[in-house]
């Protein structure tokens, strides 16, 4: 498949999840500087615009740096009725962030040091441990800015240090560069403004273009060069005292550069897709809207990869890709964001290497994530009609039997919905309802009483898998329940094996009420204690409440180069 078809695909697969977006309200805390004000003065426009409700808690500070916000939240630490460590609303960084149940909170570096990945740290982490903190149920987001205009004085005087960037395009690399470093040792998510900002400047026909020959020595008020398709305020006249002088702000967005930032902002945080909008500020061009509202769109399915594909799909309750530092919950990426798994026995490592980010977790035996039954909403999937598609992304390291991987099942208290596992020692024959020896296979647990299966001492209705599991490899495992059969799939494929999978169950899923299984990632109750630890990593998780087809089974399964 060439490189084209591919993108067209990501961007049909992203539009599809917007139209199941639905109406959303989001809540937002920014801590920036005047570039997140530029990038969100639309958003609340778009918003509406798109049926969504937006509440949003900007924290400006005009040139702030990272250090600049990491030291006045130390500074409220330290003396908390010192002015030094309150904003100039008097208000703190701490008490904003426990202000609201927030869903996102964003952090960005100045855009003047944005190039240069020294002047972030310790600030940066220090930040985002602070922010988790004190709003631990926010999705963190790093705002990646954008270069400067390519006439903007920075490029086209002597550079003032060995390190600076000499053109837009060193500058874009460079922050670039820095922001992917920052989002990856945070975990935290992006917000490509930036690649927005880069992917309309080189456009063959919406690019901005220096005007050739002006001299801005010899201009004369009222007269500007052209500035055409600019993103950024440049070249204007000022009034001081009885004179005009022509100034350059080659930094700040103008109107057309607000309303892209806004546009990307809008497709990160609500999910939806932006070209769709009617929304056109006052004195934009509709077509230049238009191709904004394109960019802006191209530039998060890019960053979006293979993430778009699970997105995409109907029917998503949380898919989690597991980019938080150890300590921390883990935030759902996208559906419910309420639905935080919690570490139990210790931090659960983050490692290097993933499907869909820069790193996974590692859970190790006797570890494993957990959300408790009172907080558990839409994954609690039960009844006589009930579906449920759970898909993990599993690096295996552990040859113990009886690995659970994630689901709604408490064996000891007979409170049994679902559950993905790996590795039982024996399956179930479905024609004779007797279990047989297999090892290193995924299964797909049922159950509709909750309890055992009658005239046996253990619950046995699950489907069990043809295909030896490998260790040390990323794989895509899923079961899937459909109201009549378990299925389970290995990289998007029906593991089939007669008898065995597809597993007949038309009885539907166990109601365990109020008092019912918590979900778990990593291990269940059994015999009194947890147990049936799974170790190895998992690099993402998702959970839907319907049984997804297999096609769309193979689409969410790992990209082959």
């Amino acid at each position: 498949m060439k490189r084209s078809t591919l993108w067209l695909f990501t961007l049909l697969l992203f539009s599809l999840a917007a139209q199941e977006a639905g109406a959303r309200t989001v809540r937002l805390l920014s801590v920036g500087n005047s570039f997140s004000r530029n990038a969100t003065r639309h958003l609340d426009a778009l918003a509406k615009a798109g049926g969504h409700e937006l509440i949003h808690h900007p924290i400006i500070v005009g040139g702030a740096s990272l250090e600049l916000h990491a030291t006045k939240a130390q500074a409220h630490e330290a003396k908390a009725e010192g002015d030094w460590g309150r904003y100039a609303d008097q208000s703190s960084l701490k008490e904003r962030l426990q202000e609201q149940p927030w869903d996102f909170v964003t952090i960005q570096q100045a855009s003047i040091k944005s190039h240069d990945y020294t002047t972030y740290q310790p600030f940066g982490s220090w930040l985002a441990d602070y922010i988790r903190q004190h709003a631990p149920g926010a999705r963190l987001m790093v705002h990646q800015t954008w270069a400067y205009r390519a006439d903007d004085p920075r490029f086209t005087q002597p550079p003032k240090s060995e390190d600076e960037p000499l053109t837009r395009a060193e500058m874009h690399a460079g922050l670039t560069a820095a922001y992917e470093m920052l989002a990856a040792e945070i975990g935290a998510g992006l917000l490509p403004v930036g690649d927005a900002f880069d992917l309309a400047e080189r456009d063959p026909d919406w690019g901005y273009r220096p005007q050739v020959g002006f001299n801005a020595a010899k201009a004369r008020h009222p007269n500007l060069p052209d500035q055409t398709h600019s993103l950024h305020v440049g070249w204007r006249w000022t009034k001081k005292d009885d004179r005009y002088v022509l100034g350059m702000d080659g930094h700040h967005a103008n109107l057309a550069g607000e309303y892209l930032g806004a546009c990307v902002w809008f497709e990160v945080l609500f999910k939806d897709d932006c070209t769709q909008l009617d929304f056109v500020p006052a004195g934009l061009d509709a077509e230049h809207a238009r191709f904004l509202r394109a960019t802006a769109h191209r530039a998060v399915a890019a960053r979006n990869g293979h993430a778009a594909v699970v997105e995409s799909l109907p029917g998503l309750v949380a898919f989690w890709d597991f980019q938080e530092p150890a300590g921390h919950p883990r935030v759902p990426k996208a559906g419910d964001q309420t639905l935080l798994l919690h570490e139990q026995k210790g931090p659960v490592e983050r490692v290097e290497g993933g499907v869909f980010g820069s790193h996974a977790a590692r859970i190790k035996r006797g570890q494993w994530l957990m959300i408790k039954r009172n907080d558990i909403g839409p994954l609690d999937i039960h009844g006589p009609a009930a579906e449920v598609t759970t898909a993990a992304w599993v690096w295996r390291e552990d040859k113990s039997s009886w690995q659970a991987i994630a689901g709604v099942w408490d064996e000891t208290r007979k409170k049994r919905q679902y559950c993905l596992f790996l590795n039982a020692p024996r399956g179930t024959r479905a024609d004779e309802m007797v279990r047989y020896p297999l090892a290193n296979r995924i299964h797909g647990h049922v159950s509709a009483i909750g309890g055992p299966t009658p005239g046996e001492p253990f619950c046995i209705t699950y489907s069990s898998g043809a295909s030896e599991i490998p260790f040390g490899k990323w794989v895509c495992l899923a079961m899937r329940y459909d109201g009549k059969e378990s299925r389970v799939y290995v990289n998007g494929k029906l593991d089939s094996l007669e008898h065995y999978n597809p597993f007949p169950y038309p009885d539907g899923l166990f109601d365990g009420g109020t008092d019912g299984a918590d979900f778990t990632v990593g291990a269940v109750h059994r015999g009194g204690e947890w147990g049936n630890f799974f170790g190895g990593r998992l690099a993402g998780l998702a959970v839907y409440n319907r049984a997804l087809t297999d096609e769309e089974l193979e689409r969410i399964a790992i990209p082959q180069p």
